[in-house]
C-alpha cells in the first residue's frame, strides 16, 4: 500500500509541475546537482569526523574516558555499563549501536542497563554528526554556542534518564 502512496505522490508533483509549465526534468537534474555539491562540500567535515571516530576507538581513549566518567555516572544514576554508549551517541550512531549491542550482550536487554542504553539511544541524537552536515552545508564555520547546549542538553536528558529508568 505505502508503494502506491509514494507513487502517487510523486505522480502528482510531476502532473502539477507540467500543469503550472515547469521542465520537471530540467528541475530534477539541477536539483541533483546541487544534492551532489553539498555532499561534495561535506566530504571534508565527514571524513575529519570517521577518523577521529577510529582514533579513539583504537586508542583506548574511550575505556579511558568511562573509567574517568565513573564518579559522574553515579551522581546521574547510571550504571557503569552504560558510559560507552553515554560517550559515543553524541560522536556516531553506529558506534553508539555498537555500544548498546554490547550492554545487550553483557546485561541483557531487560537489564536496567539495557533499557537505559537503549532510552539514551532513542532519545538523543548524534550531536557533532548533525552539526556538521547541517552547518557544513549552510556554511557556517564558528559555532556560537551550539556545542555547549547541545551537549548540556544531552546530559539532562542522561540524568533524567538515569532517575527515570
Amino acid at each position: 500500500m505505502a508503494e502506491w502512496i509514494v507513487l502517487g505522490v510523486v505522480g502528482l508533483i510531476i502532473l502539477r509541475g507540467v500543469m503550472k509549465g515547469v521542465d520537471v526534468y530540467g528541475a530534477f537534474l539541477v536539483g541533483g546537482k546541487q544534492g551532489m555539491e553539498s555532499a561534495l562540500g561535506l566530504l571534508p567535515a565527514l571524513c575529519a569526523m570517521m577518523l577521529l571516530l577510529a582514533a579513539m576507538n583504537a586508542s583506548g581513549l574511550n575505556e579511558l574516558l568511562a573509567a574517568a566518567l565513573s564518579p559522574v555516572l553515579h551522581i546521574l544514576n547510571l550504571p557503569q555499563e552504560t558510559a560507552s554508549v553515554l560517550l559515543l551517541r553524541p560522536l556516531s550512531g553506529s558506534g553508539s549501536m555498537a555500544a548498546l549491542q554490547q550492554v545487550f550482550d553483557q546485561c541483557g536487554v531487560d537489564s536496567r542497563a539495557g533499557k537505559i542504553a537503549s532510552v539514551l539511544m532513542s532519545a538523543s541524537e548524534t550531536i557533532f554528526y548533525t552539526m556538521t552536515v547541517y552547518l557544513g552545508a549552510t556554511g557556517i564555520r564558528r559555532l556560537p554556542g551550539v556545542i555547549g547546549v547541545s551537549l548540556v542538553s544531552y546530559l539532562i536528558g542522561a540524568a533524567v534518564c538515569g532517575w527515570m529508568v
